[in-house]
């Protein structure tokens, strides 16, 4: 056993604290998810320092090591779990519910970062409405708990004296893998999620617990290394925001500032500071706190459809902290005091079966959602499309790949834009807010070629930047492939940003110049979460005022300085917000009772051809 020190566990007070507050919605700390990487390097620490210590005493084994793991880590989880699987039956919709099934096994698992990687992002609206995301950082956790001991035992046994050495070399290399990744794919989802772009944290905690960081003998030195590192953290929190470079390089910041606490806070003033009894107090139940606070957050949300007021955001902190007691007085310090000694081989199959039976459970919830929470048939209609990005329709409506590139998938110019020597040609260029138009438009001119050059994320404006899907895709589309073929018509469709505007007068005259007609989409009505199932319990409750207070409001500011703007340089302008919204009344739902928005502002099909048909194309 390692000396416990109180300053740790107030350090893991100011790590989940921030997380808390940011989730709860207090936006005066943007960074409060860097809470995360602090408990990274905590853990890091506190495994090697064990780990280490048992191995110079000739004790360590596997076995013990993760039994440790099993009665620490799975009796709360279990019981998050298994609770928000409950709550999830009595309150989600079939499409919720099926993904909290699978993210709950996932999560049972250890695999969450997976899943979510795949799925979600992480600062997402659609993020407030999945109940476990937060799981996916516990994944990253045990993962690295799976290789890290088997490393260690084999330094130990052959290369003793290189173990700072191999640890800088894995926290270097992985921290140079994300650097890659991020100049490869900037924002990209895997480095926040994924153990390779996360493991650097964890091995800086190690490189703490091996000596890694050089000895300050005086007390003054001390105080200063520890005042730097906890000012990092707390600049971390007001400087980072989540359209930060996240992890990396930004996730230096706490973590580094986490390291040089952990290493020199003993015996200062900011030691002291940490180990007040409030801070050690928060610190101790800070594992339930964590685990607790996002599902109720999540389902408050759910169940009221309201923007959190400040007065909301103080009760549900207050309500977090007094789950996480709870949790740590009944299951946590409990099953602690009771298998802390007991045989590994019976805890470590207790603990299998336990998570075992959270994956059975969240399977068979996922597979039987539709029959676990039956909905009206109009209602149905709705909240089926919680899932369309995943159906045949968006597939038919988008043409992911090759005519909408993304991750992973590239444009292909040969297949999707073939002009027709004798017909009316038509382009349809930019980012997903314009792929959605293609099968509307394709569907209301039968006789027109109507081509397709769109990629996420890529807005259609010159001069053209960022990723090199975009940059080669609409430079291309908008120079050598216009002046080398007749076309008809331009149609340009984004997620218009408000510093896009400008950039898109000189854009509308360039393509006016050579004779081509020009028409621009403006941007679409945008909710606060994910609309279709917004949509469906404003139906179930008869409560459509709250999709009101879920609309955001940027997106008709920038309608209206768009359509000025186009229409001086040559352009026609289409407002698809006034189409959606005429006179400042909303039409949520398109004919035939599919709902206008299937995500935060990507129309459905029956959406697009709504707005195509209003519009007269």
């Amino acid at each position: 056993m390692i000396k416990y020190r109180a300053d740790i566990d107030g350090l893991r007070t100011l790590a989940v604290l921030p997380i808390v507050m940011f989730h709860a919605g207090v936006t005066q700390i943007p960074g409060g998810f860097t809470g995360v990487d602090v408990f990274f390097v905590i853990s890091g620490f506190l495994i090697t320092s064990i780990i280490q210590g048992e191995m110079a005493a000739g004790r360590f084994s596997i076995a013990t090591f993760y039994r440790r793991r099993v009665v620490r880590i799975v009796p709360a989880l279990f019981v998050v779990l298994a609770a928000t699987l409950i709550a999830g039956c009595l309150i989600l919709l079939p499409g919720e519910l099926r993904e909290l099934g699978r993210s709950a096994a996932a999560a049972a698992g250890f695999s969450s970062n997976i899943f979510f990687w795949r799925t979600s992002n992480y600062f997402s609206g659609a993020a407030e409405s999945k109940a476990l995301l937060h799981t996916w950082s516990l994944g990253v956790e045990e993962q690295f708990y799976i290789f890290y001991p088997l490393l260690l035992m084999i330094v130990a046994r052959f290369i003793p004296r290189r173990i700072t050495a191999v640890l800088a070399t894995l926290a270097i290399g992985s921290f140079l893998l994300g650097m890659v990744i991020e100049w490869k794919v900037p924002g990209g989802a895997f480095n926040f999620y994924m153990l390779p772009s996360r493991a650097w944290e964890l091995a800086l905690g190690g490189l703490i617990a091996v000596g890694g960081f050089p000895e300050l003998r005086t007390g003054m030195a001390r105080t200063a290394a520890a005042s730097v590192g906890l000012a990092s953290i707390i600049l971390a929190l007001f400087v980072i925001g989540p359209d930060a470079s996240f992890p990396i390089p930004w996730a230096m910041l706490p973590a580094l500032g986490s390291a040089l606490l952990i290493a020199y806070a003993p015996d200062t003033a900011i030691g002291g500071l940490l180990s007040t009894r409030p801070a050690v107090a928060i610190g101790r139940i800070s594992f339930s706190l964590y685990l607790w606070h996002w599902p109720i957050i999540v389902f408050y949300r759910l169940v009221t459809g309201a923007e959190l007021s400040w007065q909301a955001t103080v009760g549900l902190i207050c309500l977090s902290l007094i789950a996480a007691f709870i949790s740590y007085q009944w299951i946590e310090k409990p099953f602690l005091a009771r298998f802390r000694q007991a045989p590994s081989g019976r805890t470590i199959a207790v603990g299998l079966f336990s998570l075992l039976s959270i994956v059975v459970a969240g399977l068979v919830v996922s597979f039987n959602a539709s029959h676990i929470r039956v909905l009206p048939p109009a209602v149905q209609v709705v909240a089926g499309y919680g899932d369309y990005s995943e159906s045949k329709a968006w597939r038919y409506q988008y043409r992911r790949g090759p005519c909408f590139a993304g991750e992973g998938l590239a444009y292909d110019a040969k297949a999707c834009l073939r002009p027709s020597a004798t017909g009316t040609n038509i382009l349809v260029l930019g980012d997903s807010h314009a792929a959605q138009y293609w099968r509307a438009i394709a569907l209301q001119l039968p006789k027109a070629n109507v081509m397709q050059a769109t990629a996420s994320g890529c807005r259609p404006v010159l001069p053209v930047s960022g990723l090199e899907r975009c940059t080669d895709m609409v430079s291309y589309a908008l120079g050598p492939f216009l002046d080398a073929h007749k076309i008809d018509t331009v149609i340009l469709g984004g997620r218009w940003r408000a510093e896009d505007v400008a950039a898109v007068g000189p854009t509308v005259a360039g393509v006016r110049a050579r004779g081509i007609k020009i028409v621009v989409i403006g941007p679409t009505v945008e909710y606060h979460g994910e609309f279709s199932q917004l949509l469906a319990r404003a139906m179930i409750r008869q409560d459509f005022a709250a999709l009101e207070r879920l609309r955001a409001t940027e997106q008709r500011d920038i309608d209206r300085a768009l359509a000025p703007v186009v229409l001086k340089a040559g352009g026609r302008y289409i407002s698809a917000y006034d189409i959606e919204c005429p006179g400042g009344r909303c039409v949520y739902r398109a004919p035939g009772g599919a709902p206008m928005q299937f995500d935060y502002g990507h129309l459905t099909l029956p959406g697009a051809r709504y707005v195509i048909a209003k519009a007269g194309l």
